[in-house]
């Protein structure tokens, strides 16, 4: 076969002479090649064969070439607010409501309370991307001599790198008083959207000293009446179902104010929420309505299923077995719910170191577990931790709290209950 010669282009590799069958067979595979261009070669290139010919995937960065960055991939910090300005721009409605004449409405209020919250949680967002920065950087970096000895003398104690878990001090506060502001305000209305919004922007915050005051203004503050112009107040229910804090609330504020160690302020909490007559009301209404609903649909049902089952025999007067088959209906459904009733008020398995006194009514008992619950946290958190030092606690705010638990009609710390004294 004749070999032909062929010529190399211009600027490519010289190569020996090959036939174009060698040529096509010996070509590399199709892939997703990665053209390599040469810094000074690319430099000598005309810059029309960059307009004529199509861009090409590189590898490596030309000197001088512009890097263009697609929109998708720019940060989204960049095209976000930052949080001074938002709340500059939240403050500037919340003016805006303060100074007008009519009642605002509840969905302009819970906006205004969600745009707070939406920045509460930006702040801890930056908070915690910052102390993850911190962290890797005192990982990689390198330090001196003395750095390193006091590294290994923290990491030897099982010490980790204290970091702050708290927002900017100054935006925290700022954010906390307009929500504040807004909820003080007579022209509005504390809707259960706009309690939850308030609560958890405080719990995110750590502003755990408005608690007991915003749960008091939930039940007891005048409700502005709607489209009134000038603001027309009507008198609250304090004792209305409506007025009752829910209790995963009540429980999230609790929370922070256990981190903040503040008993003044963690009394005054379950004060304002379980120990409520609203709660209370709540409570039967929402978890014993229907149970108590059938048991007063009971007789009549009973009656109603002896009656039918009374057709089925012929042995005596039907008046009469109706009257036996509802007689044992009846002893039975009043025998099981008994034993269901004394089964749910007596459990006790879920106490620690708070318990009933003696004597308590069982009502009481089950009305009042969720105020009993929240001592028992208390209690627990400013206690010891070893259950066999429980009990030897002493000072000022522990014999407070021992007082105020036997005011309440509980034991702290009963003696045949305590791990040892069986």
């Amino acid at each position: 076969m004749k070999r032909v010669t062929l010529a190399a282009q211009k600027g490519a590799r010289s190569q020996g002479p090959i036939c174009q069958l060698c040529q096509f067979s010996t070509s590399t595979p199709r892939a997703l090649p990665i053209a390599r261009l040469p810094i000074a070669r690319a430099s000598q290139t005309p810059a029309s064969n960059f307009r004529s010919q199509p861009t090409k995937r590189t590898d490596r960065l030309t000197v001088g070439s512009s890097v263009t960055i697609p929109r998708r991939y720019v940060s989204a910090a960049a095209t976000k607010t930052s949080p001074e300005v938002a709340i500059k721009e939240i403050a500037r409605d919340a003016s805006v409501l303060h100074q007008s004449d009519t009642v605002a409405s509840n969905q302009v209020v819970v906006e205004l309370l969600q745009r707070c919250q939406r920045v509460a949680e930006s702040l801890i967002s930056q908070t915690r991307d910052q102390n993850e920065g911190i962290q890797k950087g005192e990982g990689n970096a390198i330090s001196s001599l003395l750095d390193l000895e006091k590294q290994s003398a923290a990491s030897s104690k099982g010490q980790q790198p204290q970091t702050s878990q708290h927002p900017d001090a100054r935006l925290a506060d700022a954010i906390s008083q307009i929500v504040i502001e807004i909820i003080k305000d007579e022209k509005v209305f504390i809707s259960p959207e706009a309690l939850t919004s308030c609560i958890e922007t405080l719990t995110l915050l750590r502003r755990a000293e408005h608690f007991p005051e915003i749960f008091y203004l939930y039940a007891n503050k005048p409700v502005p009446e709607e489209n009134s112009s000038p603001v027309k107040l009507l008198k609250p229910n304090p004792k209305s179902i409506n007025s009752a804090v829910p209790a995963d609330l009540a429980n999230m504020a609790l929370n922070v104010a256990i981190e903040q160690k503040n008993l003044p302020l963690v009394l005054a909490i379950i004060d304002n929420t379980f120990c409520a007559p609203a709660f209370h009301r709540a409570k039967i209404f929402k978890k014993a309505g229907v149970p108590l609903a059938g048991l007063a649909a009971a007789p009549a049902a009973c009656y109603a299923l002896a009656s039918w089952a009374a057709t089925f025999q012929n042995t005596m007067d039907p008046n009469v077995a109706t009257g036996i088959a509802f007689a044992a209906t009846l002893a039975y459904v009043g025998g099981t719910s008994s034993m269901g009733i004394l089964a749910i008020t007596t459990a006790n398995d879920q106490m620690e170191r708070v318990v009933w006194i003696p004597g308590i009514p069982l009502r009481q008992r089950w009305l009042r577990e969720e105020e009993r619950a929240a001592m028992d946290r208390v209690a627990v958190a400013w206690g010891f931790k070893d259950p066999y030092m429980r009990g030897e606690e002493v000072g000022e705010e522990w014999e407070s709290l021992r007082e105020f638990i036997g005011m309440r009609g509980m034991i702290l710390d009963k003696t045949e209950l305590m791990a040892g004294m069986e």
